[in-house]
């Protein structure tokens, strides 16, 4: 018989929110969130990056993305610029200012993660990443 508690769904669901407020209690600190943090991380590893492609690694609608640009940019965090050759691409930058908050955050971001991490061997880690990465291409499988 199906018990929820035991479904691989349920038990991921469960963790990624119980490890996502911990994360954003650890940001609030910095007045940032666990969204802008992903964003100062995935523009400063890639200077002038496609504000579309920022919504694919982010996992987030390009509608979500503009609005999260648009605080970004008031808070003078990153600026956005037409590409010069298409005038439809819009890339974004971090300014000073958010290439400064993103140094000060990303070793907030890498003792989480050792946090969450610790205790665990990594080849139990590798295997853990190899089932969820099988799960999400079967899942994606079905939905194409």
């Amino acid at each position: 018989m199906f018990d929820l508690n035991d479904c691989i769904c349920f038990i991921t669901n469960t963790a990624s929110k119980k490890i996502v407020d911990a994360f954003n209690n650890r940001l609030e600190k910095s007045g940032t969130t666990r969204v802008q943090w992903m964003a100062l991380y995935f523009i400063g590893a890639e200077d002038g990056m496609i504000q579309k492609d920022l919504s694919l690694k982010m996992n987030v609608q390009e509608s979500s993305i503009a609005r999260l640009m648009d605080r970004m940019e008031k808070e003078n965090l990153c600026i956005r610029t037409r590409d010069a050759k298409d005038r439809r691409i819009i890339r974004v930058r971090l300014t000073p200012q958010g290439e400064a908050l993103r140094e000060e955050l990303l070793p907030l971001g890498q003792a989480f993660h050792h946090e969450a991490i610790q205790q665990i061997s990594q080849e139990k880690l590798s295997i853990f990443k190899e089932v969820l990465q099988s799960m999400v291409q079967n899942v994606a499988k079905k939905n194409d």
